[in-house]
């Protein structure tokens, strides 16, 4: 990195070596702190992830990447090993089995992750359309787990866990797949934006793969602004619901239905809601003797 080049390192993992640091320190005969590791097992790590820096111009520019992988005991984050290397770090990527296990890939628990970098290394059409993303997964997962105790849900709290399923699905990559960020904005626009809502589960990402295939093949332009301008304008957002409203209309469900949402039966609905009213009686007003 003295060259002005920029290194990755990838610490795997940090757990093993502060076992085995722990073992020679007990057989040694150190004293044992906190789940019996040795006092300066903190400093053991941090002595290795502090030296990822960015260097200054005058010292070549480069700079050193650290990728610290831990692992937890029965997704337990709060222990001791975890909590120290997350307070040197610039945040975390908690990876949950039994995710991995329902099929989510990348098995990412976005309510533990955490980032200090955040949206300062987004650009601007990213950060307009997943600003809500976090809080609606993080959301749909407490209400998921509130749901297989409740058999009776009131209607939002229905509508928040089809639009979560959605988004799960939605959100699932397959390996050595990157996506431009044009494609993810697009990606997450359909999700956030509820334009999902009335696409089944499992066509989720047949709709996603098809719509990007059509928006390379006929609608570039959009991509290329979003890419060149890195903002999703006003302009361009309405421009690609149209896109989305005009695509839906030639694609099939795989039960051979229609994901066109049924707009009039909507209307119609608003139209009788708009119109009930509360009357209320009021006693008539006592005669003055």
């Amino acid at each position: 990195m003295y060259e002005g080049k920029h290194v990755l390192i990838i610490f795997d993992d940090l757990t093993k070596q502060a076992e085995a640091y722990r073992a020679i320190s007990l057989l040694l005969r150190r004293p044992p702190g906190r789940e019996a590791y040795p006092g300066d097992v903190f400093y053991l790590h941090s002595r290795l992830l502090e030296r990822c820096a960015k260097l200054s111009d005058d010292l070549g520019g480069g700079s050193l990447t650290g990728l610290p992988i831990i692992e937890t005991k029965a997704n337990d984050i709060s222990a001791y090993i975890p909590t120290n290397v997350i307070s040197i770090t610039d945040g975390q990527c908690f990876l949950e089995t039994d995710l991995f296990n329902q099929g989510v890939r990348p098995a990412i628990n976005v309510g533990v992750s955490v980032s200090r970098v955040g949206g300062a290394a987004q650009i601007k059409a990213m950060k307009e359309v997943a600003g809500s993303l976090r809080l609606d997964l993080s959301q749909y997962r407490e209400l998921e787990a509130f749901a297989a105790f409740a058999s009776d849900l009131d209607a939002a709290s229905k509508a928040q866990l089809e639009r979560g399923a959605r988004l799960v699905e939605l959100l699932k990559q397959p390996q050595s797949q990157p996506m431009p960020v044009e494609e993810q904005v697009v990606s997450i626009f359909l999700g956030t934006g509820g334009h999902l809502d009335s696409v089944p589960v499992e066509d989720v990402r047949r709709f996603e793969t098809e719509l990007l295939d059509h928006m390379r093949a006929s609608e570039e332009e959009i991509l290329t602004e979003i890419r060149d301008s890195q903002k999703l304008t006003e302009e361009a957002a309405d421009k690609l619901t149209e896109v989305i409203k005009n695509f839906k209309k030639g694609f099939a469900a795989t039960g051979g239905g229609s994901v066109v949402p049924d707009e009039h039966v909507e209307a119609l609905d608003e139209d009788k809601l708009a119109k009930e009213a509360v009357k209320v009686k009021k006693p008539a007003p006592k005669k003055k003797k």
